[in-house]
């Protein structure tokens, strides 16, 4: 959500920011990577038996983070619950939202993209499912001032996936 919420902020805020930077995603998601999430949203576990089968479960799903980049973010994202099993620390109603199609469309953030006047850093992994080419091209035509780092060997979480290559991505564009 931080990308998006960024592009709506410097929108109307374009004189706060000096530069920015959005990482793998745009004012529109593909859908390949959206009908993902769906998936990955509702099919999940409510609970598991301990960590290790939260873990089990969701190492599978990304192939680049290393193990203990997933098992702290794992930590993040889980908590005990009261009967000594694993659950979610999300509200269930994203969940709800995702199963029966009731979530508030999502806002056209094309316009707001259009008013950031700041050189823009557009970061896209070389596998992502979120940001197509095509639209990560379209928002670099549509900035002031946008460029676009292509990480590879990193999905939709570039950051955690190469952290390496992410990182001199941000240090060229930041100076």
């Amino acid at each position: 959500m931080g990308g998006r919420n960024s592009m709506a902020f410097a929108g109307r805020n374009p004189q706060m920011l000096e530069k920015l930077v959005i990482v793998d995603i745009g004012p529109e998601i593909d859908p390949a990577g959206s009908a993902r999430i769906t998936r990955e949203v509702v099919e999940v576990p409510e609970e598991f038996d301990s960590f290790e089968a939260a873990f089990q479960h969701v190492n599978g799903q990304n192939r680049f983070a290393s193990e203990a980049v997933m098992r702290r973010r794992l930590r993040y994202q889980t908590r005990e619950l009261a009967n000594g099993r694993i659950g979610w620390r999300y509200d269930p109603e994203i969940r709800e939202q995702r199963r029966n199609v009731t979530g508030a469309p999502p806002p056209d953030l094309w316009g707001p993209l259009s008013q950031a006047t700041c050189p823009t850093l557009i970061v896209r992994g070389s596998d992502t499912d979120t940001l197509s080419l095509e639209v990560a091209n379209r928002m670099v035509e549509t900035l002031a001032d946008g460029r676009l780092a292509h990480v590879d060997n990193a999905a939709h979480m570039v950051f955690e996936d190469n952290p390496e290559q992410f990182n001199a991505a941000l240090a060229d564009f930041l100076g």
